[in-house]
């Protein structure tokens, strides 16, 4: 795929980033800016934190992160080379504050193959699977039609086609590390939330954290993947090690294998540190879009 000009879109509050796709970027900023999933089911931020966003994809989450809370910290992760690219762009105003790792994360490190697809950059994965695709964008269509939302109707006209096109796809030879080659490369001390959105490699990047950095992680938040019995071994996992966990679905992602799954460290457990308190970690829209517009204006002046 060629990389060329990188696109820009202005986003609803008034924050101007690179993207790849436009309904898939406001997807994202749905999820990210508006729902907040990635920092609800008890999650909480607070400036001088360290934020691992693995399966970064083009830094929708690392962007809020670094604009919700000035003071905090991202490592970044993103194997694909198209979405990096993005990832770079929409990182840049931020300057040190996020450092980019332009791998996955798993269970060893070397290699793997990435199927990327071109038009639905979040469903790339390991670990593809057409018929599992398929059924997660026909169960998003469906569920957008019954929330009535403008458009989905005439979708339905050219569903196959839609379809076929947003899995049109190339494989990517991509690196990979685990999270503790990169915690001792690193030298972090703590990880104060772990975020992983991974498409079904989120078994994968728990199994590359050796036994002692477990204590180092603080919260959780995975986009989970319910094929066979996967949640239940996520959650088993992490309670395991010390976590409280919940999880939800997402209603427009009702009837389909993803679910949220949100961990914090579990006060009852004895074999585990007390965990520092947390505080609320809401910020005002505008405050976030003020934070944008210096950070850019900023960079932009070098």
């Amino acid at each position: 795929m060629m990389q060329g000009a990188v696109r820009r879109h202005v986003l609803p509050n008034g924050i101007e980033v690179s993207y790849q796709s436009k309904a898939e970027l406001l997807q994202f900023y749905t999820d990210i800016f508006e729902k907040q999933i990635y920092t609800r089911g008890g999650i909480s931020l607070r400036d001088g934190d360290v934020v691992f966003d693995v399966g970064a994809n083009i830094g929708l989450f690392t962007t809020f992160v670094a604009l919700s809370h000035p003071g905090a910290r991202v490592f970044a992760f993103e194997p694909a080379p198209p979405t990096f690219a993005i990832l770079q762009a929409n990182a840049a105003p931020y300057g040190d504050r996020v450092r980019l790792f332009p791998c996955g994360l798993s269970d060893r490190a070397g290699s793997a193959e990435l199927t990327f697809y071109l038009h639905t950059s979040g469903m790339s994965s390991f670990y593809p699977d057409e018929q599992e695709e398929t059924a997660a964008l026909r169960t998003l269509i469906r569920n957008e039609l019954a929330s009535g939302k403008p458009g989905v109707e005439g979708l339905l006209e050219h569903e196959d086609e839609w379809i076929e096109q947003r899995l049109r796809h190339e494989t990517w030879t991509c690196p990979v590390k685990t999270l503790s080659q990169i915690v001792h490369d690193e030298g972090v001390t703590r990880i104060d939330l772990l975020k992983i959105d991974v498409e079904k490699s989120e078994l994968d990047v728990l199994a590359g954290i050796a036994p002692g950095d477990w204590r180092k992680i603080e919260q959780v938040v995975i986009e989970a993947h319910d094929v066979g019995d996967r949640l239940q071994r996520i959650e088993e996992e992490l309670r395991r090690h010390g976590f409280a966990v919940r999880w939800e679905q997402d209603e427009l992602y009702r009837g389909s294998d993803r679910h949220n799954l949100y961990a914090v460290r579990d006060l009852l457990s004895p074999a585990q540190p007390v965990p520092v308190e947390r505080r609320p970690s809401a910020v005002p829209p505008q405050r976030i879009v003020e934070r944008a517009q210096r950070a850019r204006d900023k960079w932009k002046k070098g």
